[in-house]
């Protein structure tokens, strides 16, 4: 029996003794300055057990026994192997990693490379900087963080696009935007305005759509600055790219199968800042006029004061509180009141959920991730909504063979904003609206039809003039509706081969292909369509990109060479369908089949490039590097005889600081480089040919036949004679910089300078009309950007509790016209009212252009010293009838500063972004001058004398003055505002100084690590972040418009307008995240 006994108790003393052993350990991770190492990885030799360190720096772990040995890792600094031994506690150094100090970014073809190794200008921007404030949009997220960049966003509406620049405008005709790739895969990012859209200068802004993307799906971004840069990429990335890397899987050191992380965000939008308006006079023209007024100028605001009127009290169409009247017509009667039109305007909110599931085994990484997004707009009934699924894979075979895969779906739309010149514009409908008219009628729920309907059974629109000219927009966002829906699938797959070490074999497959439904309707009874009118289009894109390419590498010596040698085939075809109803029979049922006419018009387009490329890279010492490549490219949009170009580039970068040996405490790093690159760039397609166009429908502004006409569709014959033989453009371009470091990487500075050059641009030239044609395509035009980068980085504070670091961004741009065709010196991009944005000889690309005053010799006012008082032109500046320059929309420059301060893991970051010197045409301020609404129009009834000098225009309109200071009195009346003071009649008073400052971005928010909360190795979540989030709540400019970041083109070359743009927005609301 005691046998029996102590067979059962030797196990159990054994297993009892094992558990003596194991004990738990904690400890700190530091750098070798002192500061806490975050997310520092420990891992129990020879096992998949390990633990992670949290914002302190501090960790738990449970060991075996006291020959345990703990492999300490993470990003940036060496790998150590650490023995337990006795202790309980242990504090850790890590030293720092010098050659992870060398940045790695992600280059053309997706390729990762060492800045130190670079020849050129790239800039990096994280994807946790990305997601900080939860922008609906990534390229918002863009603003004011990389030196060179222009970040427009076009308005505060849902789904609005947003424009980037590099480094200036390179082309007449084409985009100037960069290329953008995601994952190696050329990506479409149009915006695609079709003609239910409106005609540019109307309708709705499209997203462009690269909207489409998950921004908590994106490591990084690395923006590919200059043509030298992005040259493997081809013509497509002329202007730059923007290099996108969304988040993979990973193995995980702790031994987790997998991870899962939730996000929630929730975000609250309002209006960023509107024009004043005045709330003191009445609807009329000197008298008083009524809505529903058969006649009379109802249009206008320059009635009696409001103070000295009161209600009828008889309710009636146009008012429930009565007819205005004068005080004696109905004494004691409710006084007059000025209704305020921005009550239009509601708060936006946006809700996104994001579940990302990631992980991976020793040969198989993979992650999966779903979004939803929700955003409901400040314009009340318009909205935007975005569902995704991403999914990606690496799957290593061998040592030799693994394959790739990177897949995405997106479903995107939602209902759109008018805006514009546009009688269905909200903005038009709200400025021009008179303060004595309420456009809600008293209702506080925008879809009641009390606010927008006469209440006599009509289905009449209720406006301020009556039954309709300007629309009510109450009526617009119920009667009116745009809406838009997109599918969209897009990813690569492709395979990695290595025969030997110094051979890979790459082969990439991607394709991007959506479709995109869109449904205007104007129901009948609008001012521009009274008949209604029904659109419906149709987009499909399809881009198919194929690459393939091998990489060669080798050591000798003290060189190292990396060889790549490739092919690519990219596909880019476009259908468009458009469905066009005219005549609705009534606004009960809106549909193609309850219009009077429809017709049908489809058009395709379709482009081909192939090409063969190659780059060498050699380095010397690990402090010298030089970098070759080549690209030999044909491209189906130019005629066979010129089909295909070559254009190289070069860069060599050298790291002094090592070459030299001059490395000291002060100095930590220098680099200098230099770069040059020559680079083609396609036509659009068919600008070879002639050909005949779909006759667009009006906007219900301008005059002209609207077509479909009697249900007959027009087509007409292209203006413009095609070329054959055209060539490619070509922008050559230097640059030439500088990264240094100083005081142990506390003080960062990278400088560039650029010159380049684009010549043989193509441009649309006059030609004589005798020919049959009134323009032609030519290579005739050339330019020049030249400019400055800076970005620094500034760590002053480096310490257990608080860490806090400065990035400031600087960069300037001066582009010149240098030619446009033999005769011609000016080319006009888009515009209205006699002001358009061209390009000028001698100026800047994007100058305004437009109708101003007269001036003398010295550039002084002429006041029209002729006639009498009062007759409307005598005292006032004089009206000049050919168009001058009147101003430049580029900024002179634009910079930032960014903080982010870390005290014991509440982090606060903000970021400051301005822009100085550029104008903006503010067409809105001169149509609210012209019907009285605009602020400056509460000087009416006062005279004042205009600065310049008297004189006057001759018979051949020749100014004639003595040059005597101006002292003559002039009326500032109706007729003044509604004349040489309108923005209808002279544009040059309407150019504002559009320089702004804000607070682009705020974050305030804390990690709270699961270990810290539970105290063990492995808690049932591993963090949990909460951020308060901001954007744009704090705005300083002179201008008078709206947010002065806003287009009204959209994504388009012409920038600078302001003509009822829908408003911007600031932003507030909060974010959590879990990880589990």
């Amino acid at each position: 029996m005691k046998k029996v006994l102590l067979l059962f108790a030797m196990p159990m003393a054994i297993v009892s003794l094992a558990y003596a052993q194991e004990r738990q350990v904690s400890g700190t991770v530091k750098g070798s300055d002192g500061s806490p190492v975050l997310m520092a990885t420990i891992q129990i030799k020879g096992t998949t057990t390990g633990t992670t360190t949290d914002k302190q720096g501090n960790f738990h772990l449970t060991v075996k026994d006291a020959n345990t040995v703990l492999v300490v890792r993470s990003v940036g600094f060496l790998t150590r192997e650490v023995t337990v031994g006795e202790n309980t506690t242990l504090n850790i150094t890590l030293p720092v990693d010098t050659k992870a100090l060398q940045e790695v970014v992600v280059t053309a073809l997706g390729i990762r490379q060492e800045k130190k190794a670079l020849g050129y200008a790239a800039q990096d921007v994280k994807g946790e900087e990305l997601v900080r404030t939860a922008p609906s949009n990534p390229l918002s997220s863009l603003s004011g963080k990389v030196a060179g960049a222009s970040i427009v966003t076009s308005s505060g509406t849902p789904g609005a696009p947003v424009r980037v620049q590099l480094r200036g405008a390179t082309t007449i005709m084409g985009s100037n935007q960069p290329l953008f790739v995601i994952d190696g895969l050329p990506v479409d990012n149009s915006e695609s305005n079709t003609s239910s859209d409106g005609a540019g200068t109307a309708g709705v802004l499209q997203s462009n759509r690269m909207v489409d993307i998950n921004p908590d799906d994106i490591e990084n971004i690395t923006i590919l600055k200059g043509p030298a840069a992005a040259a493997l990429y081809g013509s497509m990335a002329s202007n730059g790219a923007v290099i996108i890397t969304t988040k993979k899987g990973k193995r995980n050191p702790d031994g987790r199968s997998f991870n899962i992380s939730y996000g929630i965000t929730m975000n609250f939008d309002r209006v960023s800042q509107l024009p004043d308006r005045q709330n003191k006079y009445a609807q009329g023209y000197g008298d008083l006029s009524h809505p529903g007024d058969a006649g009379g100028p109802k249009a206008y605001s320059f009635g009696p004061a409001i103070d000295t009127l009161v209600f009828d009290g008889k309710p009636y169409l146009w008012d429930r509180n009565g007819m205005l009247v004068g005080k004696s017509q109905n004494p004691g009667g409710k006084p007059a009141i000025a209704y305020d039109p921005y009550d239009f305007f509601q708060t936006g909110i946006g809700t996104q959920n994001n579940l990302a599931i990631s992980g991976g085994t020793t040969n198989l990484t993979y992650r999966v991730s779903a979004s939803i997004y929700n955003q409901k707009g400040m314009i009340p009934l318009t909205d935007f909504k975005k569902n995704t699924i991403a999914f990606s894979t690496d799957y290593k075979f061998s040592d030799k063979f693994s394959v790739f895969s990177t897949m995405n779906y997106v479903n995107s739309g939602g209902k759109r904003a008018q805006q514009g010149s546009n009688l269905s514009g909200i903005m038009l409908g709200l400025l021009r609206t008179t303060p004595t008219f309420d456009n809600s009628n008293g209702v506080t729920d925008p879809t009641d039809p009390a606010a927008y309907l006469l209440g006599d059974n009509s289905g009449d629109q209720r406006s301020y003039r009556g039954r309709g000219i300007y629309d009510n927009p109450y009526w617009t966002v119920n009667m009116n509706p745009y809406k838009d829906n997109v599918q969209r699938f897009f990813g690569t797959v492709g395979a990695v081969y290595k025969p030997f070490e110094w051979l890979s074999i790459t082969e990439r497959f991607g394709g991007d292909y959506s479709l995109d439904n869109r449904k205007q309707i104007y129901s009948k009874g609008s001012g521009g369509f009274p008949d209604g009118q029904y659109f419906e289009d149709q987009l499909s894109t399809l881009v198919i990109n194929n690459d393939l390419f091998a990489t060669f590498t080798k050591k000798s010596g003290k060189f190292d060479y990396s060889f790549l040698v490739g092919q690519n085939v990219y596909d880019y075809k476009t259908k468009y369908l458009h469905t066009q109803g005219d005549g609705l029979s009534g606004n009960d049922f809106q549909g193609i089949t309850n219009t009077g006419s429809n017709t049908l018009s489809i058009s395709n387009s379709q482009q081909r490039r192939v090409a063969f490329y190659g780059k060498a890279n050699v380095a010397f010492n690990n402090y010298l590097f030089l970098e070759l490549t080549g690209r030999y490219e044909g491209n189906s949009t130019l005629p066979t005889q010129n089909q295909f170009f070559f254009y190289p580039s070069g860069s060599l970068g050298y790291v002094f600081t090592e070459g030299l040996g001059i490395k000291s405490n002060i100095l930590s790093y220098g680099k200098v480089r230099v770069a040059f690159s020559s680079v083609g760039r396609g036509l659009n397609p068919y600008s070879l040919q002639t050909y005949y166009g779909r006759t667009a429908p009006g906007d219900g502004w301008t005059n002209g036949i609207v077509f479909p006409y009697n249900g007959l569709v027009g087509y007409s014959k292209s203006g413009t004679l095609g070329n054959r033989n055209l060539t490619a453009e070509k922008t050559n371009q230097f640059e030439t910089g500088a990264e240094l470091r100083f005081f142990d990487n506390r003080v960062t500075l990278d400088y560039t300078y650029y010159n380049g050059k684009s010549k043989g641009l193509l441009n649309q030239v006059s030609i004589a009309p005798s020919s049959g044609y009134s323009s032609a395509f030519l290579n005739a035009a050339s330019m020049q950007n030249h400019g400055h980068e800076v970005t620094l980085g500034v760590s002053p504070i480096r310490s257990k509790d608080l860490d806090w670091t400065i990035t400031f961004n600087y960069s300037q741009n001066r582009n010149k016209v240098l030619a446009l065709a033999e005769g011609i010196d000016r080319f006009d991009f888009n515009g209205f009212t006699g002001i358009f944005v061209s390009a000028i000889v001698g100026k800047q690309y994007g100058s305004l252009y437009g109708t101003g005053y007269v001036k003398d010799a010295q550039g002084r006012l002429v006041i029209n010293d002729e006639g009498t008082p009062g007759d409307g032109s005598y005292g006032y500046p004089i009206v000049y009838d050919p168009l001058q320059y009147l101003g430049d929309v580029n900024p002179k420059w634009s910079g930032s500063v960014g903080n982010t301060l870390n005290y014991k893991g509440v982090i606060l970051s903000f970021l400051i972004e301005t822009k100085q010197g550029q104008n903006i045409w503010n067409g809105t301020w001169g149509a609210m001058t012209n019907f009285g609404t605009s602020a400056n129009t509460l000087a009416r009834g006062s005279q004042t004398v205009f600065e310049g000098v008297k004189g006057h225009l001759d018979g051949n309109n020749n100014v004639v003055t003595k040059g005597e200071k101006n002292d003559i009195k002039a009326d500032l009346n109706a007729d003044y505002y509604s004349g040489v003071g309108s923005g209808f009649v002279v544009n040059e008073p309407f150019v504002q100084d559009a320089s702004w400052v804000r607070l682009r971005e705020i974050s305030v928010g804390y990690r709270l690590a699961g270990s810290k909360v539970f105290k063990k190795q492995k808690p049932w979540f591993n963090a949990v972040t909460l951020t308060a989030i901001g954007r744009n709540l704090w705005l300083h400019t002179k201008y008078t418009g709206v947010d002065p970041e806003t287009s009204l083109f959209g994504t388009q070359e012409a920038q600078g307008f302001d003509y009822f743009n829908n408003p911007g927005s600031k932003t507030y609301g909060f974010s959590a995240k879990f990880e589990f």
